[in-house]
């Protein structure tokens, strides 16, 4: 695998001040913090705390009882010896034809002797190993498989992908460049256009010290056919970036929130939260408010442009009621209604409920 420095492009000094001098100037921190949802901290620090504790109470637990081990094990070890004797046994009872009644006498005393056998053993399975065991082992499995799920994912990801380089889209290109320098980012992250059956989408992802950003090629026709909409395709470019400046695209991010991601409701939360503090960061990169992207997801590529921007919003601000409510509260990223209100006030935390 390469080397980190050969997977993205550096930017020197100079480089640098030439994009200043395109794009305005570099954020300060204090800008940037000041996008962030005011409770997207605060649900992180729920979820790491929760995943902690969960951690703890496991490892805990297999600590105090680590002296009945030993004796599961070697009772599951003795259940296999089992299990392969009777098969051995009962393909060789098979093999005996010429006493009918000695082969049924045999194969009967010898079920009946295993099955005292197994029973004696039967807590030696898997299924009934202790539950702290279990959870140990479920969780090094699934830290294990993800891992490795999300190499295997940017290898199809580069196989299937185009990269955006100089040559290669180079509007788009420079425009990352200089959303890059706006962000202060020490490398420029490497972006590639890929199709996906008509879904219009984008996201950033990552491995050990490297984060990328695949988008959908429904999504970045936009900016070359139809309508040249930079606008729109810049927006949606910097609010994978926001992801990634604000570290929601890192490993040491997601560890210590690595089994609460999925926790009902409250994964879901916290994952509205970070969209919010992505969106409103991307206004700030791009000098766009990004409601023309949102229409782009509502109502397609084609059709967004024709959408009369002050009705929806009188529309959207009627938009109340229990089940809008629960379907909000269920989803990971805002319902657009009110992910539109938000970017259209241009400031403030979106609404989480």
């Amino acid at each position: 695998m390469r080397k980190h420095t050969d997977y993205i492009q550096k930017l020197s000094d100079g480089e640098k001040n030439e994009e200043r001098g395109l794009d305005g100037s570099v954020l300060s921190r204090r800008e940037t913090e000041a996008c962030r949802h005011r409770l997207e901290k605060r649900w992180y620090r729920r979820l790491a705390v929760i995943n902690i504790l969960l951690v703890v109470v496991v490892c805990a637990a297999v600590i105090m009882h680590a002296g009945e081990y030993p004796k599961w094990a070697k009772q599951t070890w003795q259940r296999v010896q089992d299990e392969l004797q009777d098969e051995v046994h009962s393909e060789a009872q098979m093999g005996i034809q010429d006493d009918t009644k000695q082969q049924s006498v045999g194969k009967g005393a010898a079920e009946t002797e295993n099955g005292k056998i197994n029973e004696e053993n039967r807590e030696g399975s898997m299924d009934d190993a202790p539950l702290e065991l279990q959870l140990l082992l479920y969780g090094i499995f699934l830290f294990v498989f993800v891992y490795l799920a999300l190499y295997y994912f940017y290898a199809k990801v580069r196989s299937m992908s185009l990269r955006i380089t100089e040559h290669n889209f180079p509007e788009v290109y420079a425009m990352i460049r200089r959303y890059a320098v706006r962000l202060n980012m020490k490398q420029v992250p490497k972006a590639y256009v890929m199709q996906s059956n008509g879904v219009l989408n984008a996201f950033s992802s990552f491995l050990f010290r490297k984060q990328y950003i695949e988008i959908n090629a429904e999504i970045f026709e936009v900016a070359y056919r139809e309508f040249h909409d930079m606008d729109a395709l810049g927006f949606v470019i910097a609010h994978e970036m926001a992801h990634i400046y604000y570290g929601h695209a890192t490993l040491r991010y997601h560890l210590l929130i690595w089994f609460t991601m999925g926790f009902p409701l409250l994964g879901a939360i916290a994952s509205r939260t970070r969209e919010y503090s992505a969106d409103r960061l991307a206004q700030k990169v791009s000098g766009t408010d990004g409601v023309e992207a949102m229409f782009m997801l509502m109502v397609d590529r084609h059709l967004y442009k024709m959408v009369d921007r002050e009705d929806y919003l009188e529309e959207a601000a009627g938009q109340k009621g229990f089940f809008l409510w629960l379907v909000n509260l269920l989803a990971d990223h805002p319902v657009l209604c009110k992910r539109i209100r938000a970017l259209s006030q241009g400031e403030g935390s979106g609404e989480l409920y």
